[in-house]
């Protein structure tokens, strides 16, 4: 089995709902999220509810993960590896000295 989520396509901004979609069904699972997922170096990121987060982690490697919060899906935020968790940063100067990543929701 290959270690690496199959990736599908970016989803429109939906919320904080599960993205996980088998290649069979024809629509995201759509329960509300609880993890914030990071794939890879290339910030690739979803977000998966308890149950597909259980499934994520039998089958495949991730970079990092937290629990979801309401920072997670803001335009802007940053993936503060440090806390594990997603922040709007609120100046240019405490963002830079964390490590910390922008991403999009995917």
């Amino acid at each position: 089995m290959d270690p690496f989520v199959p990736k599908g396509e970016p989803r429109p901004l939906s919320g904080q709902t599960c993205g996980y979609k088998p290649r069979t069904a024809t629509a995201d699972c759509g329960k509300p999220a609880a993890w914030h997922v990071m794939w890879d170096a290339q910030l690739d990121n979803s977000l998966t509810c308890d149950e597909h987060m259980n499934l994520i982690q039998q089958r495949w490697m991730y970079a990092d993960r937290h629990p979801i919060t309401a920072d997670c899906t803001m335009p802007g935020a940053l993936w503060v590896f440090v806390n594990d968790k997603c922040e709007v940063p609120t100046s240019t100067d405490s963002a830079a000295r964390r490590a910390e990543m922008p991403v999009e929701v995917s």
